[in-house]
């Protein structure tokens, strides 16, 4: 460093005689008239490694750049050429990160309003089975007001929470992402925070997952009324977890439109049986009296679960927001949909079986196909049972969705190693993350105790919507209005919000006194697994930041400053800007400056000082764009002309 170099007053980019460069669609820089020659350049100078912003080196008239190195200064009248290619962009190996200009940009989402319905039934319902059990602990008249009031207290603020939440923040990893918004992205608490509602989320769909393939070996049973040998029965379960598995490797939009088939086709022996139940064209029994009927004794705890289990996970299609097309719109329409659909499944069949068959007291899961085989005959058993065939499809289908996506945000919000967003080209699907929550479903493939699987499951749950809930009110206090108010806004605000998730609380806390020493036992085995893994993803980015990327986000106001200053990797949402280019010319270079001599060199060159806010383009953006300490949206060739002239500049320097 030249020793007068303290003396001399800051400097930035010079002059451009005859005026601005047209950008070619290489990412060259030609001139628009021949007698366009190049550029003037006095100087060039670029932010330290410790954090300066190329913005500090505006001649503004303040002092406000204690730590800036100062590049190779340039002849006042000496032309430099920018060719009109990619050859002078910078490589990995110069000591600039790949990821300048590159970083993964938000698609366009392929998730229409009835693809998101598909999802979204079989993420939180999948049909009317799971409801037996639910008659039996609580009777047909239990039952049926249970769904109502449940409907209202529970589903309803849950539905409304995520409706207003997906659109704030409309990125995949649903409860992860809103808590990492609400309690600050890339900092301790919020990394943290978002990390335990992702891991407690991942591992309640796993742990309910991991059953379906079992269920839908005893529907296919109970249905054609065949007897498996136990080699046939693991081959089916084995068909069963790869042929979904590949269909997921298809793309969340394939698995959407499969969705809407597969509720029609589930659904269709149902409303058979409805119909033929209530116009009575086939003389069965209809006793309407049944759906009063409440048992003298019930089991409000298993009750409690089972409607929460039936009526919750509203949130669960939430993972894949980021796949939504025009989020805004199609979330809360989807939602409501879902909701009504998931309710009237559950209450009109209820009504349907009870009056035709009453002895609930006897209900257990899968006795809607008996029920039918003794009334309809054979083939309407076999068809309902076909049905409930349909349904665990669809759940285990769906259940890897949100499991993958949900490993897919949290690796597009640096919680997890860039290796799980990878995707495959041809259907922008996360395989890796696919194949990895196959594998951890897989592991709890043993599970066969409903009661077990429930308890674990739901105490799970109950955590991550106690996060959840907590995110709502700290962007509610902290968003800035501009995005609450473009998206769906729950219609209560300040004080009036305690009586609306009051029920949802005190049912998350019902559930954690109800729920058995077994299931505590095993949750918390899984959360210190979590806890281990956490550390591990700690220690492994702070070690090799470059193997962990954010990618490009619609909110960077909640999720993007701060992770990226950590990792030393630009901003998505302001890749192309100057300061970026500045700031990792800055890194390559500081490790391998020349030798005293050719810094002495340096020092002879010194050249007039210019303001860059009245010699930029426009199209560097204006200061007035930023938030939250963003630098502003830019086009990406001003990235490439900014990195161009830095190496114009090394180069320079070296001759």
């Amino acid at each position: 460093m030249d020793p007068d170099a303290g003396a001399r007053p800051r400097q930035g980019l010079g002059h451009i005689v005859s005026g601005f460069p047209e950008f070619s669609p290489t990412g060259g820089v030609r001139s628009v008239r021949p007698e366009w020659q190049g550029w003037h350049l006095p100087s060039f100078t670029a932010p330290s490694p410790s954090g300066g912003r190329m913005r500090d080196t505006i001649d503004d008239g303040e002092d406000d750049t204690p730590e800036f190195e100062e590049m190779p200064a340039i002849e006042e009248h000496e032309q430099l050429l920018l060719p009109a290619d990619d050859d002078w962009l910078y490589e990995e190996n110069e000591g600039l990160s790949s990821t300048v200009g590159s970083l993964p940009e938000r698609k366009e989402g392929v998730l229409t309003l009835w693809t998101l319905v598909g999802i979204m039934y079989f993420a939180s319902s999948g049909g009317p089975e799971g409801t037996e059990g639910l008659v039996a602990s609580a009777g047909p008249g239990g039952a049926l007001l249970g769904i109502v009031v449940a409907a209202f207290l529970w589903s309803a603020p849950i539905a409304l929470m995520s409706a207003e939440l997906g659109t704030i923040v409309p990125e995949n990893g649903g409860a992860m992402v809103w808590a990492r918004a609400a309690f600050g992205a890339g900092s301790c608490r919020g990394d943290a925070i978002a990390f335990c509602a992702g891991w407690c989320s991942f591992l309640f769909t796993a742990v309910d997952a991991a059953l379906y393939p079992s269920m839908f070996v005893s529907y296919l049973v109970a249905g054609t009324g065949l007897h498996l040998m136990p080699q046939t029965i693991l081959g089916i379960k084995l068909f069963f977890c790869a042929a979904l598995i590949l269909h997921n490797c298809a793309g969340v939009g394939a698995v959407g439109e499969s969705s809407k088939v597969m509720i029609v086709l589930l659904l269709c022996p149902f409303v058979v049986f409805i119909v033929t139940a209530f116009s009575g064209v086939a003389s069965w029994p209809f006793s309407p009296e049944q759906w009063t009927v409440v048992p003298d004794e019930p089991n409000y705890g298993e009750i409690v679960l089972l409607l929460a289990w039936n009526l919750g996970m509203w949130e669960s299609a939430a993972a894949c927001a980021g796949e939504v097309k025009d989020p805004v719109k199609t979330f809360p329409r989807a939602l409501a949909i879902v909701v009504l659909l998931v309710v009237a499944n559950y209450v009109i069949p209820i009504l349907a079986f009870t009056a035709v068959e009453p002895d609930w007291k006897n209900y257990v899961n899968g006795c809607y196909v008996d029920i039918a085989r003794k009334y309809g005959g054979l083939g309407f058993g076999a068809a309902v049972a076909l049905g409930q065939c349909i349904s665990t499809t669809g759940l285990f289908e769906n259940g890897l969705v949100k499991n993958s996506y949900t490993l897919c945000g949290m690796s597009e919000q640096t919680l997890l190693p860039r290796f799980f967003q990878l995707r495959w080209v041809r259907t922008d699907a996360p395989v890796p993350a696919i194949i990895f929550s196959s594998l951890v479903t897989g592991c709890f493939v043993c599970l066969s105790d409903f009661s077990a699987v429930l308890g674990v499951d739901m105490l799970l749950y109950a955590g991550v919507l106690t996060i959840e809930i907590a995110s709502f009110v700290v962007l509610r206090i902290h968003c800035p209005p501009e995005l609450s108010e473009e998206g769906f806004r729950i219609p209560l605000q300040g004080i009036l919000l305690i009586p609306f998730f009051a029920p949802c609380l005190v049912v998350c806390g019902y559930i954690a006194y109800v729920t058995p020493y077994e299931s505590y036992l095993a949750a918390s085995i899984m959360m210190c697994i979590g806890f281990v893994l956490y550390l591990m993803v700690f220690l492994f980015r702070e070690s090799k930041p470059q193997g962990f990327q954010q990618i490009a986000t619609a909110v960077p106001e909640l999720l993007e400053t701060p992770a990226c200053s950590r990792l030393n990797t630009p901003n998505p949402s302001v890749q192309g800007s100057v300061r970026d280019a500045g700031s990792f010319y800055a890194r390559s270079t500081a490790g391998s400056r020349l030798d005293s001599e050719a810094g002495s060199r340096r020092g002879s060159r010194a050249g007039s000082v210019s303001s860059v806010r009245s010699q930029v383009p426009s199209f560097l953006g204006d200061d007035d764009s930023h938030h939250f300490g963003q630098a502003p949206h830019t086009p990406n060739s001003a990235l490439r002309l900014a990195q161009g002239l830095g190496r114009v500049l090394q180069m320079r320097e070296a001759l």
